[in-house]
Formats: structure tokens, C-alpha cells, sequence
């Protein structure tokens, strides 16, 4: 891993979001860890999901207490009555995942929601000419079916608000191919595409969807970013892919989930009201594009 670092500090931020609602899954680590703090330390409840009672715990416990003690402990400001942070076990290999998670918003926020994070998805190898029927399916399952279920949801029952965010976290190998990604990668375009659509939908333009009128959605394409998942990879491979992918950086180094949680935050901004359908790159100029 190259030894640059870029320090990130606590700051003080805008309480932006208070009163709205995010849905973010995978939220007990890494990315998703990052991203429903930076939403939660502007005011933001949360709903995170987890695999697992112990990552339950990380956010409904953890997070809150990380919150508190370092986004409002401290300093002037005074940590939202109204903010609440909690979670829920709900696997995105599961059918079942998409009403979970609506069961929850129900109980939990009265059927609201103002930002969904499509951040949970499924990563493994694909290898051509070994895979089968369960493994294509799985892969499919989490990164497509999932995330249009969970939205297919939040839609039917008018859960989204006027002006709602919809980010959904995809992967530079969506234009990056590698023969060992292969469902993987169609899975993350699939995320993209889903994106333009709903942006074309949900933007205020058909009827159907008045109630959430000025609702954005954008995918993000991420590249290297250094979570636990990906450090515990061999030595061999990290090195592989920063040969791979390094050379295409304007920064030669592997992103921290901060930075991506970053762009998330402000992708869920009302600065980023005028982005949607579009394909933002989150890789340190590994890719370089505009929208999709």
C-alpha cells in the first residue's frame, strides 16, 4: 500500500439534515460505517443494516456513541433531540432483505424516508468457466435485485419525501473489466443503469412519483479504498491491484472511506440538488468521467 496519507479530522459540519431519515446498508463498517456518520453528525437519522447481531450493535451502540463523542462532544453545538440512530439485521442475499428494512422504517420512523445508500453488495471471485447457476444468481441477487427492491418498497408505500437522495455504490470495475469480476462488474453497471432511471422517474416529470418530486439519484464509482475487507487481501493481490490501478490515478494511493463518504454527503446535500443520473467517479481520477 503507498504511504501517502491524506489526515482527516473531526470538523464541525452543517446541521443540514436534521429531520431527514437515511436508510444505509452494510452501515456496522467500513464505507457504510463512514457514510451514516457523516449523514448522522449533520442531524441525520439513521437506519443501518447489518448481517449480524454483533453489527447491530456497532451501529445502534457504536455509532451513536461515535456521533455523539465526536461530532457534537465538544463543541458549541447540541446533538439533535430528534436524532436517532438504530439498525437492523437484513441480508442482502435474503428475499426477504427489502421488507425487512420496510417493516423498520415503519416502526422506527413512521414510514419516512429522505436518503437511501445502496452501499451493501456482493464481491467475490467470478471466474469464467467455474461458475454455476447459484453462484450468478447470489451475485445478482444482492447487487440488482436487492437495492430495486428495497426502492420498489420505499416507492409503493410513498416513504420517499419531495427532494430525496438516492446514491447507489458501485465499483470502478464496472468500467474497469477483469475476467475474475465478471458478474460482479455487470452487477454494478446494472447499479448505474438503475440510477439513470430512477433520476428520469422520480425527478418530478411523470405524475406517478409527484410525491417525491426532485428526488436525485446517482451511482458512485469507487476505486481502491482501504477498508478492512480489502486490507485483509494477500499481500500478492493488494500489490496487484495497485499496479493495475495506480498508474490511472491522479492520486497514487488507496482512498479511506472518509473520502467516499465525502461525496455521499455531499451527493445528499441540497448543494447537489441540480446532480442526478450520473455516474460520479470516487476513485482519485482512476476514472475520469462525467455521467453514464
Amino acid at each position: 500500500m503507498s504511504s501517502i496519507k491524506i489526515p482527516l479530522t473531526p470538523r464541525v459540519r452543517e446541521l443540514d439534515l436534521v429531520d431527514k431519515v437515511a436508510v444505509v446498508t452494510g452501515a456496522s463498517r467500513g464505507i457504510g460505517r463512514a457514510i451514516a456518520f457523516n449523514l448522522a453528525s449533520r442531524g441525520c437519522s439513521i437506519l443501518g443494516t447489518a448481517t449480524s447481531d454483533t453489527g447491530v450493535a456497532a451501529i445502534a451502540k457504536g455509532l451513536n456513541d461515535e456521533v455523539t463523542s465526536r461530532a457534537f462532544e465538544g463543541t458549541s453545538r447540541q446533538r439533535p433531540a430528534r436524532l436517532l440512530i438504530t439498525a437492523v439485521v437484513a441480508d442482502i442475499f435474503s428475499t426477504e432483505c427489502a421488507s425487512i428494512i420496510t417493516e423498520e422504517v415503519t416502526k422506527s420512523f413512521n414510514g419516512r424516508v429522505d436518503i437511501f445508500i445502496n452501499n451493501a453488495g456482493a464481491i467475490g471471485t467470478d471466474t469464467i468457466g467455474e461458475m454455476d447457476v447459484n453462484h450468478v444468481q447470489q451475485s445478482l441477487l444482492a447487487n440488482v435485485q436487492t437495492p430495486v427492491m428495497i426502492v420498489e418498497e420505499f416507492t409503493r408505500r410513498h416513504f420517499f419525501q419531495p427532494n430525496s437522495r438516492i446514491v447507489y455504490i458501485s465499483s470502478i470495475r464496472s468500467h474497469f473489466p477483469w475476467s475474475e469480476h465478471l458478474v460482479y462488474s455487470a452487477g454494478k453497471s446494472a447499479g448505474e443503469s438503475l440510477c439513470r432511471t430512477w433520476a428520469q422517474a422520480f425527478g418530478g416529470k411523470d405524475e406517478r412519483y409527484s410525491f417525491m418530486a426532485g428526488t436525485t439519484a446517482n451511482s458512485l464509482s469507487v476505486g481502491l479504498t482501504e477498508t478492512d475487507s480489502m486490507m485483509n487481501c494477500p499481500p500478492d493481490i493488494l500489490k496487484q491491484l495497485q499496479n493495475e490501478f495506480y498508474p490511472s490515478q491522479s492520486m497514487p494511493r488507496f482512498g479511506q472511506p472518509d473520502d467516499i463518504a465525502d461525496i455521499v454527503g455531499l451527493l445528499c446535500s441540497s448543494d447537489a440538488r441540480w446532480i442526478t443520473g450520473c455516474v460520479v467517479s470516487a476513485s482519485g481520477g482512476g476514472i475520469k468521467i462525467g455521467s453514464g
